[in-house]
């Protein structure tokens, strides 16, 4: 899955972990809908945001935020939220069929 980070620098020591963080959220989208997410300062108001583009070039899904940390934090978050669900769903696998 493909991501672009627009009009948003991202500097300092934890630049890397951050741009880890992008990748491994553009993941989470299935690429039959989605071709890529683009993270940074789009619209018009200043604000910063989230877009999901289809195959088609046009944004269904777009979340707004008021500065970047706040963008960062939620796409940490999101993460942290789905790597916590698949491994309850690993423990639920061996809670089920104890000799896997």
């Amino acid at each position: 899955m493909k991501y672009n980070i627009c009009n948003m620098r991202i500097t300092g020591e934890r630049k890397v972990y951050i741009l880890h963080q992008f990748e491994k959220f553009a993941l989470n989208f299935d690429s039959d809908k989605i071709k890529e997410v683009d993270f940074g300062k789009q619209d018009i108001r200043g604000g910063f945001s989230i877009c999901l583009v289809d195959h088609k070039s046009t944004i269904p899904e777009q979340m707004f935020f008021n500065s970047k940390d706040e963008l960062i934090g939620f796409v940490i978050g999101y993460n942290m939220s789905v790597g916590m669900w698949n491994r309850y769903e690993r423990f639920l696998i061996k809670v089920k069929n104890p000799n896997n």
